[in-house]
């Protein structure tokens, strides 16, 4: 996929030139003002000097509708990438699906020439290995959402890759989901990664747990791991637009715009931290 447009840098150097724009602009008014007669009460404006100040808002309102209109190109870039690696995903899923189809009348064949030569054992301990491999799968497609299945069988898949233990939780369909179901996935896969990304250093038995549930009032999800401890003293700055314990290979901008994306549907994020795990726990209101 090709890298989206970075909107803080291209804002920040719209605001540079802009400002280059109004500060040259200002200082040719105020350099011809003085050098006509000095600063006298009498002074009259030029028509040159009408046309420079309406240039500089001219400038002004360009910036102002330059940065608007990159703020939802943005957007627009930011859906179609997330709507790309949706359908990505739910065709890896779909191939997996596929897979095992075309697998289990072999599957079915080798049980039963076990059973034939009274191999009981072995066909038990087949039968246990398929199943658990079906069973795994089947554990992300409860939602009724196949953006949301596909995204945690593709980040269970991503995490088992490099080592870590990626155990799911769903006891909701997530039916009535009101919020897109790409800035959903937005979400999870924002904090699933920052989980993955955090037991990377971590020696001995990594794991990641994903939970999907609700209530009466909320569609809510908890993603825990066992990574490192979360310090006190930026605790309240994780959720900050420009935060990142990254270093350069983060923006700062995931648990942000996830924050602001649950806060514009009535939901809300909070992070949890000790020795032995780090828990974040978000919801969105039903109604």
């Amino acid at each position: 996929m090709k890298k989206m447009l970075n909107i803080n840098k291209t804002i920040i150097t719209i605001i540079v030139l802009n400002t280059v724009q109004i500060g040259s602009l200002t200082a040719i008014v105020l350099y011809n003002y003085m050098n006509k007669s000095g600063w006298t009460q009498n002074q009259k404006y030029s028509s040159k000097d009408f046309l420079l100040i309406l240039i500089i808002l001219t400038v002004i309102l360009n910036s102002f509708i330059t940065i608007k209109d990159v703020r939802a190109l943005n957007a627009g870039n930011l859906k179609q990438g997330m709507i790309k690696d949706s359908l990505q995903q739910l065709e890896a899923l779909n191939k997996t699906l596929r897979g095992q189809r075309h697998d289990f009348m072999n599957h079915l064949q080798v049980v039963y020439s076990l059973m034939e030569m009274k191999d009981y054992t072995e066909a038990q301990d087949y039968i246990e290995k398929v199943f658990n491999d079906i069973q795994r799968v089947n554990e992300a497609l409860k939602t009724s959402n196949p953006a949301i299945n596909a995204l945690l069988q593709a980040k269970r898949l991503y995490g088992e890759k490099r080592g870590i233990e990626v155990k799911l939780y769903i006891t909701s369909q997530f039916k009535e989901l009101k919020m897109p179901s790409w800035e959903f996935c937005r979400i999870l896969g924002n904090i699933i990664d920052n989980g993955i990304y955090a037991l990377g250093e971590k020696k001995g038995h990594k794991t990641i747990e994903i939970e999907l549930f609700e209530d009466l009032k909320v569609y809510g999800f908890r993603i825990k791991n066992n990574g490192p401890k979360i310090e006190e003293e930026i605790m309240d700055k994780i959720f900050k637009v420009g935060f990142t314990t990254k270093e350069e290979k983060g923006e700062g901008m995931g648990l942000a715009i996830s924050k602001e994306i649950l806060n514009d549907y009535g939901g809300d994020i909070k992070v949890e931290s000790n020795e032995q795990f780090t828990v974040f726990e978000g919801w969105i209101s039903i109604k």
